[in-house]
Order: C-alpha cells, then structure tokens, then sequence
C-alpha cells in the first residue's frame, strides 16, 4: 500500500511538473515569439510529453527489463493515448460547459482529475505494466 500511495504521489509531480512545462513553452512561444496561440500550444503539449513519458517510464512506473512492452511499444501506446485524451477532454469540457453543468474553469479542472485517475490507471494496468512470470501464476 504505501509503494502505491509514494507511485500516485510522484505521478502527481510528473504531472504539475508537465503542466509547467507545457505552459512555459506555450506562453513563451505565444508571448515572446509571438506564434499563433494554436501551435505555441501544439508545441507545449509536445514538449510536455517529451517530459511526462520519460518521467512516468523511469520514476513513477519504475523502467525495467521485465516491461511487458518495449520502449517503441510504449511511446506508441503513450502517443495514442495521449491524443485520445486531448479529443475526450476537449469533448467533456465542452458537453459541461455547453449544457450549462460547469463554468470552463471548473470543468476543466474536474476533467483533468477524472483523465488523471484515468491515465494512472492506463499506465499501471497496461503500458507501463510488467511481464508476468511463471511463479506469478
């Protein structure tokens, strides 16, 4: 119990410290260089999950030779993901705001916990899972 509660809390550090770098580059992008707010956030959201893979990989998930899927595996799973997330939040923000459920900034705040016990949960069980050995069975 207490390596899973020490796993969520450093997945919760990976994921404010991608939150950071994700606005930092977009902010600085859009505001210093001064691109469209669309690809200073394209650009964000990608080097956000330039940081959040390795992260997640190494420290949370604890990289090892008993990954159930390679490394190629697992950055294309992680990519998928990844942009599933990005159309099913974008989608479940706009249905709570829409239907007048939600104000954005709640819904977007409610949305990003559902994803982030959903994304826990996805890496554990599935990309970041490990191989099953005979004396497990």
């Amino acid at each position: 119990m207490k390596k899973l509660v020490i796993q969520i809390l450093l997945f919760g550090i990976v994921g404010v410290t991608t939150l950071a770098v994700d606005t930092l580059v977009t902010s600085i992008l859009y505001y210093i260089a001064k691109m469209p707010a669309f690809m200073a956030s394209g650009i964000g959201f990608l080097s956000g999950f330039c940081v959040n893979f390795p992260m997640n990989r190494k420290q949370v998930f604890n990289h090892s030779k008993d990954d159930r899927f390679s490394l190629k595996t697992q950055i294309y799973l992680y990519a998928l993901l990844s942009i599933f997330n990005l159309i099913a939040t974008s989608m479940m923000v706009d249905v709570l705001v829409k239907t007048n459920i939600l104000e954005i900034q709640w819904a977007k705040i409610i949305t990003t916990v559902v994803f982030a016990i959903w994304n826990f949960l996805v890496f554990k069980l599935f990309i970041f899972s490990k191989k099953k050995h005979d004396e497990d069975n």
